[in-house]
């Protein structure tokens, strides 16, 4: 039996280590100590899971990396989390405002919240067109064939991974820059709720509600009900962006080893304004003309919008039939409905004769995709010899299929920026084209995390077949293609006694590329490989996570313009990235938590067919990152309030092929004040307000370009006030 002293009001008691539990006051004038024998007490701790609640700023568990929930020193590639407490903080209302101090991220590329448009290591694109890699728990959002992208509201998220560098070992069809992957908020053990209502400098006006709790005493069944309405202004005249979404989930959990989470959601954009771009002279490049103000709107406002609707269904199941073999299983269907309406910049040929006159495109489509994928993984845990097995097999099947009805314009009117007149009804184009695709892909893959005392070995393998058939509806015609890839991942961890865990890997990737050359010929899948070294540390004594990686990414068989046929595309192209990121996590203190972050990149075309181009620098993606965020909770006479602030600084960036035109570096700092109101008043208890404002030095910046006719203003500074009540 073994005893633990501790002080009291004054009196000293041991704590008798035995059964039953026995507090026994010291000291008395009693030879014998006097013995209160307690009744049995409990004491329950929640661990941090790769779904529940980051602690702070610091998550240390992640199933993005291998599916399997692992502790994040362990995965010998870098991930990074950014969890619910630092998106309340920040106040995120979309995916990549989330991830704009997440170093090797590009998240500020162009002001628009409809698309989450982002670059990882490099890779990435702009909108519908963004190539990165989009998960949602752990499975994918597949686009339509333009503008029908799925997208999911911050507020309705727990916590968002990016696992960074080539994941198809585990995902099949991704970019070799990474994946992201959205946590979902999930039923709760513990009753919560939460109503919210803001206002904004845009005309932002938002109501949001979050509940959760179990349904039962026994905690078989808990439930959760997300939902959030806002409206607001964009910074172009005449526009704005609209959402409304909900998402309930159940889960029913009989006993510890079995469990079944229904995920559903529905969220609706209705007559959003997709932010377009506007031509380097007069926003980057000075011109005779003048500058291009940033609230330009270069469309039609009568007649511009994006309308999408999306519905989501599905669910995870889990089953633990022993100590050795767990079975998952995990499904989502998705039906996603766009139409875009909308005018915009000629951006291959930008300029008009006449001064400050901007020549137009004109587009109009209309897109409808359902898609469904099945996740069913077997993981098996055991010990060969003193080597012990976290054994993964999984077969995951992903379709879809999406309608397409397009049409595009060139003869329509210009507009001048300098004096710009819109017209009352300009028409649309005809709907000249009908596509329908099928995409199938079917992927076998293993995996096995081994450790031997401080040493933790991964390899994984994957073989892919994906499927695509290709219908014109108006030619009446139809093709299709076929592709498979093997593609693998090896890793190794040493974890010291002082927190530090060097790593090393290898990974590669595939993408399907969809479409022919001039000769007919079926376009091979892009194919990724990376070299990842890096340390992850955890200071022994302090609530923090921090990594630091180099790493070197080679795409090859990227798509390059025909030099004999302009129409068309060959296969000749190949970009590396070269790069290192620092990345840190870290809960200080009880009030004060740091999330800081740096990134530098040396991206190279090294072929391409037009050779004046090898050796330059892609488009779009900037050659160094450096934010950090510091939120700090006063106490004392200023008990209650807690206050944020924030640097983000993006580097030097290119904006065409040949580099001719370069983006200048910009450095943002966003803020953020809150106020416990019970502080100020006990019957306010559960009542805060906070005001968050990003960019608040208000810097006029060009954040990107995709060519001389194409490049996206900043976000001005912009202003939230929040009001929220939670019991």
């Amino acid at each position: 039996m073994d005893n633990r002293c501790t002080t009291i009001g004054g009196l000293s008691f041991a704590l008798v280590l035995g059964s039953p539990l026995a507090l026994a006051e010291q000291g008395g004038s009693s030879t014998a100590p006097a013995t209160l024998v307690l009744e049995d007490v409990q004491i329950q701790g929640s661990a941090q899971t790769p779904t529940s609640t980051v602690d702070g700023v610091v998550a240390t568990r992640s199933a993005t990396g291998s599916k399997t929930d692992t502790d994040m020193a362990k995965v010998p590639q870098s991930i990074s989390v950014v969890g619910r407490t630092q998106m309340d903080q920040q106040n995120a209302q979309t995916v990549a405002q989330a991830l704009k101090y997440t170093p090797g991220v590009f998240a500020d590329a162009r002001a628009d919240g409809l698309f989450d448009g982002l670059f990882i290591r490099g890779f990435g694109g702009f909108g519908g067109l963004a190539n990165f890699s989009k998960l949602l728990d752990g499975l994918p959002l597949q686009s339509g064939q333009y503008l029908a992208t799925p997208a999911v509201d911050a507020y309705l998220l727990e916590r968002v991974d990016v696992l960074k560098g080539p994941a198809s070992v585990l995902y099949g069809q991704a970019s070799p820059g990474g994946v992201v992957n959205m946590v979902s908020k999930r039923p709760t053990d513990t009753p919560l709720h939460e109503v919210q209502v803001q206002a904004g400098s845009r005309g932002e006006k938002q109501v949001a509600a979050d509940f959760s709790g179990p349904l039962d005493e026994e905690g078989v069944w808990s439930y959760r009900l997300t939902g959030m309405s806002r409206r607001a202004d964009t910074q172009i005249d005449h526009t704005e962006e609209q959402r409304v979404a909900i998402a309930p989930s159940l889960t029913w959990r009989p006993n510890d080893d079995t469990s079944l989470t229904l995920l559903a959601s529905y969220q609706k954009d209705p007559s959003s304004y997709y932010t377009g771009w506007v031509p380097a002279q007069g926003s980057v490049l000075g011109s005779s003309s003048g500058k291009i103000s940033r609230h330009f709107n270069p469309g039609e406002p009568s007649v511009d919008a994006y309308d999408r609707e999306q519905t989501l269904f599905g669910y995870q199941f889990e089953h633990r039939f022993n100590d050795t073999w767990t079975f998952r299983q995990n499904t989502r269907y998705m039906d996603l409905n766009a139409e875009y309406k909308g005018y915009m910049v000629n951006y291959t040929n930008p300029y008009s004769a006449t001064t400050g006159e901007l020549n137009r495109l004109a587009d109009h489509s209309i897109e409808k995709q359902q898609s469904f994928s099945v996740d069913n993984q077997l993981q098996s845990q055991f010990a060969t010899g003193a080597l012990q097995h976290t054994l993964l097999l999984g077969l995951e099947y992903d379709e879809a299929k999406s309608s397409m009805r397009f049409g595009r314009s060139y003869d329509v009117a210009g507009i001048n920026y300098l004096s710009p007149v819109y017209a009352s009804s300009p028409g649309l184009p005809a709907l000249s084209s009908h596509t329908v695709q099928k995409p199938q892909q079917t992927g076998l893959y293993l995996q096995d995390q081994m450790e031997l005392g401080k040493w933790t070995f991964l390899a994984g393998l994957r073989q892919d077949w994906a499927k695509t058939r290709t219908e014109d509806k108006v030619a009446g015609s139809h093709g299709s293609q076929k592709d498979q890839d093997l593609t693998g991942r090896l890793g190794v961890v040493y974890a010291f006694d002082n927190g530090l865990s060097p790593y090393a890997s290898y990974s590669t990737s595939f993408e399907p590329v969809v479409g022919t050359d001039a000769q007919g010929q079926a376009f091979k899948p892009t194919k990724g490989e990376q070299y990842e070294v890096g340390v992850k540390y955890q200071p022994v004594g302090w609530d923090s996570f921090i990594t630091l990686s180099a790493f070197q990414i080679k795409q090859k068989d990227v798509r390059t313009t025909d030099p004999d046929n302009a129409f068309y595309y060959v296969q000749t192209g190949e970009v590396r990235i070269r790069g290192a990121e620092l990345e840190g996590h870290a809960n200080l203190t009880e009030q004060l938590s740091l999330v800081a972050g740096y990134s530098v990149l040396d991206p190279e075309v090294t072929k391409d067919t037009t050779k004046a181009n090898e050796g330059n620098r892609p488009v779009s993606v900037p050659l160094s990152q450096a934010s950090a965020w510091l939120d700090y909770a006063f106490g004392g006479a200023l008990d209650g309030v807690s206050a944020g602030i924030g640097v983000r600084h993006i580097g030097k960036s290119y904006g065409d092929t040949s580099n001719d035109l370069s983006v200048d570096a910009y450095t943002l700092v966003d803020a953020a004040l809150r106020y416990d109101l019970q502080k100020a008043a006990p019957v306010l208890r559960g009542w805060s307000v906070a005001v968050n404002v990003d960019n608040l030095n208000d810097k006029h910046y060009v954040a990107s370009c995709f060519s001389a006719g194409g490049c996206f203003y900043g976000q001005e500074r912009t202003a939230v006030a929040s009001l929220k009540y939670a019991w």
